[in-house]
């Protein structure tokens, strides 16, 4: 039964790795600066699915070959030093480490070259089991695969940090830029990342505690993630042209009228100048059209708001728009919250809610309530 599952599984797995690595190859990308780095890392996920293909074919057709410590500690290696750095390029498109990939590849096919030496020169066995392990720690090749084997958990932590790191500068140059960033947020790379993490995880436990019918499950597991993956990642360039103006931060106002310089400028006028006419009210706002608005550069504006308010744009704009809603609660008993939410420049309720939320401690439900009892006398 358990050998039905795999065949099953695995041909899943191969029918997968040929028709998406088709996707990555032909699916037309726009030509633009920021996707080079997505573009070549589209080849190298084409590559690494279809090689991926053959070694499920190779192990379909020779039944469930046992794989040794080696094979599963490269193929974890392999996939973190894969997945990490082509979800990190969709943070950070100008992210380009060649050196880091090599220095991260060097010691996993060191340690294939040293695996394959040992068993054609030297005889040495491949070891599959714990007891096998134990029993032959005084060869070469135990004490590389347990070097290894530190090895591979110290790269999953490196990675995990690494890519956290991206991820909390992506979500800063958002805040930095667009006043709403809860649809920009690309959750989905996360999620891709903690699975990756997750497999990992679980073929690190697979060596540790072998098991056929675990191994099956990892299998499958696999098989769903690398089609959810291989559909998000493709999506990538429908929203990259929104969010590719907050990224390429080297980008300047493109001002009608000469900005003036940052010298010969009041906080106070500007910031006066804003309230007073209510632009932090308007829809999908972001830092370049303000800017534009009042005749600065992007990046003057960015530091006003960063130095004089102590917050980035998108708290800012949201603070002045949740003192907005108070207002207009107090004023109007009879608005809804989404004609508030409307009339205060957020596309959905809901999000006005959390924002609110986030700000006062409260719902703007539960505020309205507090603030009609303190009304009464």
């Amino acid at each position: 039964m358990s050998q039905n599952i795999f065949l099953t599984v695995n041909i899943v797995l191969i029918v997968v790795c040929i028709v998406i690595p088709l996707f990555f190859l032909f699916i037309p990308i726009p030509q633009k600066k920021g996707l080079k780095n997505y573009r070549i890392s589209l080849r190298f996920l084409a590559l690494a699915y279809f090689a991926l293909s053959v070694l499920t074919v190779i192990g379909v057709y020779h039944g469930n070959i046992e794989t040794d410590y080696v094979m599963n500690l490269t193929a974890i290696s392999l996939q973190t030093i894969l997945f990490a750095f082509s979800l990190i390029v969709l943070l950070n498109p100008n992210f380009s480490n060649t050196y880091l990939v090599l220095k991260h590849l060097i010691p996993t096919f060191t340690v294939v070259i040293l695996s394959v030496f040992f068993k054609i020169i030297w005889k040495y066995q491949p070891l599959h089991t714990i007891t096998e392990f134990i029993h032959h720690s005084d060869q070469p090749s135990a004490v590389v695969a347990l070097l290894f084997f530190i090895f591979c958990i110290v790269q999953l932590v490196y990675f995990f940090r690494l890519f956290h790191l991206q991820l909390k500068k992506y979500e800063a140059k958002l805040d930095d830029y667009y006043a709403d960033t809860y649809r920009l947020k690309l959750h989905w790379v996360s999620y891709c990342f903690y699975a990756a993490t997750f497999f990992c995880v679980l073929v690190i436990i697979s060596i540790l505690i072998p098991d056929s019918l675990f191994g099956v499950i990892v299998t499958a597991i696999n098989s769903l993630f690398y089609v959810v993956f291989g559909l998000c990642y493709i999506q990538y360039p429908s929203i990259f042209h929104i969010i590719e103006p907050a990224l390429n931060t080297y980008i300047l106002s493109q001002n009608i009228d000469q900005p003036v310089t940052a010298k010969a400028l009041s906080w106070e006028k500007l910031k006066s100048k804003i309230i007073s006419e209510k632009f932090y009210l308007h829809s999908e706002i972001n830092i370049e059209e303000m800017a534009q608005y009042l005749k600065i550069g992007r990046t003057t504006l960015s530091n006003f708001i960063n130095k004089e308010e102590n917050v980035n744009f998108h708290t800012w704009i949201n603070r002045l728009r949740i003192e907005e809603a108070k207002q207009l609660i107090r004023n109007n008993h009879d608005m809804s919250v989404m004609q508030i939410a409307e009339q205060i420049g957020y596309s959905e309720s809901s999000h006005f809610s959390r924002q609110f939320k986030q700000i006062t401690g409260e719902s703007p439900t539960v505020w309205r309530q507090r603030q009609s009892q303190d009304e009464q006398p």
